[in-house]
């Protein structure tokens, strides 16, 4: 299946319609614009989707670009000369919105009245009513030579006049860059355009494959038109072929600098980690993942949508449906699944063997969706079991093992949220002896004196308790709680500590600091995936971290005409390091910031160095985009300007990292906000890194 086969009418519109928005919206709002990201599309694995939405995106987008294939196959050569043939035979063999019209030769069309359009702007083609001219040659090319058609009048005055236009028309084409033989291009347009014939179509398709001149060539005249949007998908073939992705990466960066032409890049997380990742150059794959959108499974409401448009499109009976939906009983399907874990293929695979119950319990006399008296439990489908219904008891273990595992449990409470009241259970941090102090590499392990640093808060960590599996099982299993009865019961454990006389601001052990730091993480990442970037939570940890890092000047600069507003500053050795947090679509606030930016640029008494770093995710990126396309930085600022895209694992790190230190603030955890630091130090070295990264010197 290709992304241009997909019906928007068979499609949920609620499913990912913000991946959708975003990348048609990256599609719209960069419109010819050079420096454009590669836009990376990703799913957790095969069945999320991937080519179904590429193809919403190509249809939302289908009146600001041309949705172009690019595909990438196995079994031949990676090479300019076989994958620019297997491009535009793709679009050759492609039909178009018009019966008898191929893609390619809509394409050929559109290129062809762009180039009228040009020429009335211009002023080289008079015409009596410009707007009424330019409005109809920028609606569908296919309508200037498509019989019956209004626009059919000004197709057949062009046609006529052909010979009049072919000169000015090839003059426009000389300007783009690599065209050695333009008046042959604009022939073989017209001749595509106009009879549209097989020799019309395989002439153009020999002229723009070929070679990577030929096929960049064609680009650039289709982005004479519109913006040319490629679509790269289905690269499994090339799983584990480390140097076939570092080709694949290298050919679509060169495409991504072609004025006009945008690169969407969609695979699974398994074939990017196998195949790219960690595999690339680090400033290829920086490139790469400047802009990326991840692909969500369906919700509950997603999954009934579904279903019920596939039994519209089959006519079943209302009644029927309605019984067959209650049989399935999605909400029970998607209880205690993680969300968003739930993949289209995998739900539709489920609904199918469902269905085959159903239609046999039908078969047999028997309403599907309510046990009948003389089916035994065993026969009905779990999930005609009623919730309150009494299930059957069963153990693997003998009465007294039984007993004691009812006991141990009923001494177990639920988790409190985030488990920020959860008493830790080790022991406390010993203080270190000035002169067993370490200094590491990277300064989160360098803090004040308060902080502890005679220790590594990477030590191991007990190893979780493997799982008994194999010949043998039982008896190991029943040894672990031999072992496990030989301890203290968790509620004695708990009053024996209650009991015991200790200061109120015993400070917790390294490792129930790294545990909790590892559950906040879990908890908060939801909210890094699915909300844009919290800066106030951000600018805390840059001021926090700034402020204890012994290698690092912590201070604000005022934003003129923002009172009471800053702009925090990281000043080290050789460098000075401004961190822009306003929104980007706050354009005054930023116009501020570039007025210190610049101000300490000229200065001669700063540091060598200057760098501005702005944060974003991928929610954030369409619009850091616009911001940097406007005229807002000027150029001698701009080399000094960096984005630091934070990924969801990172954003989750940071939020747990301020939620820790804000708890020891507030009393609210045993520990002191330089014991959390310290203990997190390596957690933030990945921050510190891209920070410090050097950026272009004066």
């Amino acid at each position: 299946m290709t992304p241009f086969e997909v019906d928007e009418r068979r499609s949920i519109g609620a499913l990912n319609r913000d991946v959708v928005e975003r990348v048609a919206g990256a599609v719209q709002e960069l419109g010819s614009s050079v420096g454009k990201p590669l836009l990376l599309l990703t799913a957790p694995r095969a069945g999320y989707g991937k080519t179904h939405l590429l193809g919403r995106v190509a249809a939302a987008a289908s009146d600001q670009g041309v949705a172009m294939p690019l595909a990438f196959r196995s079994d031949m050569e990676l090479g300019w000369p076989a994958i620019s043939l297997e491009a535009l035979d793709i679009l050759r063999r492609q039909p178009a919105q018009i019966a008898g019209w191929s893609r390619l030769q809509e394409i050929c069309t559109g290129i062809f009245s762009s180039l009228v359009v040009r020429l009335i702007r211009s002023g080289k083609l008079p015409c009596a009513n410009q707007e009424q001219a330019i409005r109809v040659l920028s609606g569908s090319p296919v309508d200037l030579f498509r019989e019956g058609s209004q626009a059919r009048l000004i197709g057949d005055w062009l046609r006529k006049h052909y010979g009049q236009l072919r000169k000015p028309m090839a003059e426009l084409v000389r300007l783009v860059p690599g065209v050695s033989n333009a008046d042959t291009w604009v022939d073989a347009l017209f001749a595509c355009a106009h009879h549209g014939t097989q020799a019309s179509v395989d002439s153009v398709l020999q002229m723009a494959a070929g070679s990577r001149e030929s096929f960049f060539l064609w680009l650039r005249l289709v982005a004479l038109w519109r913006p040319a949007v490629l679509f790269v998908d289905h690269l499994d073939g090339f799983y584990r072929q480390e140097q076939a992705g570092l080709k694949i990466a290298t050919m679509l960066l060169h495409l991504i600098e072609i004025d006009g032409v945008h690169v969407v890049l969609s695979l699974n997380q398994d074939v990017w980690q196998a195949t790219f990742a960690h595999h690339l150059p680090s400033a290829v794959e920086d490139r790469l993942t400047s802009a990326q959108f991840l692909l969500q499974g369906l919700s509950a409401g997603d999954a009934l949508d579904l279903v019920r448009l596939r039994l519209g499109g089959v006519d079943l009976p209302v009644d029927e449906a309605s019984q067959f939906e209650k049989f399935l009983n999605i909400p029970r399907y998607f209880q205690g699944r993680p969300l968003g874990s739930v993949s289209a293929r995998a739900f539709l695979r489920h609904a199918a063997t469902q269905w085959d119950t159903f239609e046999n319990l039908r078969a047999r006399g028997e309403d599907p969706w309510a046990p009948s008296q003389d089916r035994s439990a065993e026969d009905a489908p779990p999930f005609l079991i009623e919730d309150d219904a009494p299930m059957p008891e069963i153990s693997v273990f003998g009465s007294d093992d039984a007993s004691f595992m009812q006991s141990a449990a009923g001494s177990l409470t639920e988790p409190t949220h985030a488990l920020v009241d959860s008493p830790f259970v080790t022991s406390a941090i010993p203080p270190a002896p000035e002169s067993n102090r370490v200094e590491e590499a990277s300064p989160f392990l360098m803090m004040d004196d308060s902080a502890p640093t005679n220790w590594d808060p990477m030590t191991t960590l007990p190893a979780p308790a493997a799982q008994p599996s194999g010949p043998g099982a039982l008896e190991r299993l029943r040894e672990m709680m031999d072992r496990l009865r030989s301890q203290p019961s968790l509620a004695a454990a708990k009053s024996a500590q209650a009991n015991e006389s200790r200061p109120e601001t015993a400070e917790l052990g390294q490792t129930s600091l790294f545990q909790h730091y590892e559950n906040l993480k879990v908890q908060l990442a939801p909210e890094a995936e699915q909300r844009p970037l919290d800066m106030a939570r951000l600018s805390e940890v840059i001021r926090l971290a700034g402020k204890r890092f012994p290698l690092v000047k912590f201070d604000e600069l005022e934003l003129p005409g923002f009172p009471g507003q800053t702009v925090p500053r990281w000043t080290l050795q050789d460098m000075e390091i401004l961190f822009g947090l306003p929104e980007f679509s706050d354009r005054s606030a930023w116009r501020a910031i570039v007025l210190v930016a610049e101000d300490r640029l000229v200065d001669s008494t700063r540091p060598p160095m200057l760098k501005l770093v702005a944060l974003k995710s991928d929610r954030e990126t369409l619009s850091w985009t616009a911001l940097m396309g406007s005229a807002l930085f000027p150029e001698s600022l701009r080399p000094c300007v960096e984005a630091m895209h934070l990924d969801t694992r990172s954003i989750a790190s940071l939020y747990a990292v301020q939620r820790m230190i804000t708890e020891a603030g507030t009393g609210a955890l045993s520990a002191t906000p330089a014991q959390v630091m310290s203990v997190l130090a390596r957690e933030l070295d990945f921050f510190w890194k891209r920070v410090t990264r050097p950026a272009l010197t004066r």
